[in-house]
């Protein structure tokens, strides 16, 4: 059972005593000192920016039972989430008046009927339009559905496609070693309206595991609400002196009101949603991404070049960082650079950089360079945005059905789209197969749900 962290305000300076330590007599709370909200140790001098942590709490468990709840298959009381709860024995027992399978959970004795779908035209129609890239009205029209029936059947493709990759995922992530690469990107839609999107992958495959909106159907208080026309994000420029990009990419930081700030730019909010800031959609894909790291002996995370994704990375690894078995990096793209970096201290913590054939890169948890990066493959997180760009629907107006079209593509990418004659789903052996979109839904049809 994962326990998520529920209080971030605390130092976040590896090398400080209070690392990671709630209430500790050095902190000032809620200090001011710097200009802005912040915990302030005492200790070695840092403030890392305030966090609700009630918002965080609130946001993470909408986003825990989107991304890993809603299972098709096991117990929906004490085997409710895929990763989180372990898997519980069933046995039948008997059917509904509609002839739908029941099962009783032997744990608990609770009992659930297995789903079943009737009409799996219906889904294989709305994949077939999916796949065809065309926008909602053309797909309603073109799959022969009500506009009610089409979304109906969408939410179920979503689910039984989600459960298929989950199911795969949960069978085969227990690792003596993983390792993570995580970037974030403003994704555009129609009419100035977007959504800010943290993606990670397994780098070694470049198979995506996990994508996080800034999308909420919470009640928020006007101030947690992301509305913001200024644009923080920093700009990776193409050029090839490392060190330089380095330097500059720091002082964009210095330059907002604090390290955590980032903006990116003016987002039109979704029908009936709330767009969140950015800071908080990263503690809680980290927090969320204790799901893969749970049983794996010893980790590494390669982030991007952005200091909230620092601290949430800090966060969700805290005891494991403590304990020797987790290292966070960070990482920066270089299709070439002039410069070789060897332990080149750059920024206001003297952050030490390495370069080789894939960028820049440093070791946050530790000053030591220990020769063991293995950033494999640096373009996953890269390739799905730019596979999203092209295949997502732009004209879509409702957070469900962002959700569900982002995840239906996640597991899409993964199992169909080629790179050398394989799938990202063979390289990271979740499957020996190689699907197409309407093969890949005839076997998650038949792992999932009884057809």
């Amino acid at each position: 059972m994962i326990e998520f962290r529920k209080n971030f305000n605390c130092c976040k300076t590896i090398a400080c005593k209070n690392f990671g330590v709630v209430d500790s007599e050095d902190y000032i709370h809620k200090s001011r000192r710097l200009g802005y909200l912040s915990i302030e140790c005492k200790a070695c001098g840092s403030n890392p920016p305030w966090i609700n942590n009630q918002l965080v709490s609130k946001l993470l468990q909408e986003k825990l039972e989107s991304q890993f709840g809603q299972k098709l298959t096991d117990c929906p009381k004490c085997s409710h989430y895929f990763f989180i709860t372990e898997k519980t024995t069933t046995k039948l027992h008997g059917f509904t008046s509609a002839g739908t399978q029941r099962k009783k959970c032997t744990q608990c004795n609770t009992v659930f009927t297995v789903p079943h779908y009737k009409n799996s035209d219906a889904l294989k129609a709305v994949l077939a339009t999916i796949v065809a890239h065309q926008d909602m009205r053309e797909s309603i029209k073109s799959s022969g559905l009500s506009a009610r029936l089409y979304y109906f059947y969408l939410n179920k493709l979503a689910l039984i496609l989600s459960n298929f990759s989950r199911l795969n995922e949960q069978a085969i992530i227990k690792r003596h070693y993983l390792a993570l690469h995580t970037q974030g990107k403003r994704f555009d839609l129609d009419h100035k309206r977007g959504i800010y999107t943290l993606i990670t992958s397994e780098v070694k495959s470049g198979y995506i595991l996990l994508q996080s909106n800034n999308l909420t159907q919470l009640a928020l208080q006007d101030k947690d609400i992301y509305c913001s026309l200024d644009n923080t994000v920093i700009a990776m420029e193409n050029v090839v002196n490392a060190e330089n990009v380095l330097i500059d990419r720091y002082a964009q930081h210095l330059n907002r009101k604090h390290f955590e700030q980032l903006l990116v730019g003016e987002l039109k909010p979704i029908t009936n949603s709330h767009l969140i800031y950015p800071d908080k959609v990263a503690y809680i894909h980290f927090q969320l991404l204790k799901a893969f790291t749970l049983k794996t002996a010893q980790y590494a995370h390669y982030i991007e070049h952005e200091s909230v994704l620092r601290s949430a990375a800090l966060m969700a690894s805290y005891s494991e960082i403590q304990n020797a078995n987790a290292d966070v990096y960070f990482f920066v793209p270089f299709a070439q650079t002039t410069d070789h970096l060897q332990g080149k201290e750059i920024g206001w913590w003297k952050d030490k950089w390495f370069t080789n054939e894939q960028g820049a890169y440093c070791q946050i948890t530790s000053k030591q360079d220990k020769g063991v990066f293995r950033l494999y493959a640096s373009e996953g997180v890269e390739h799905f945005y730019s596979y999203l760009n092209k295949h997502m629907n732009k004209g879509v107006n409702s957070r469900h059905v962002i959700d569900n079209l982002s995840e239906i593509h996640r597991v899409i990418f993964n199992y169909c789209d080629l790179i050398n004659g394989h799938t990202r789903a063979n390289v990271f052996i979740a499957t020996d197969k190689i699907y197409t979109p309407a093969s890949l839904l005839d076997e998650a049809l038949k792992m999932t749900v009884v057809g």
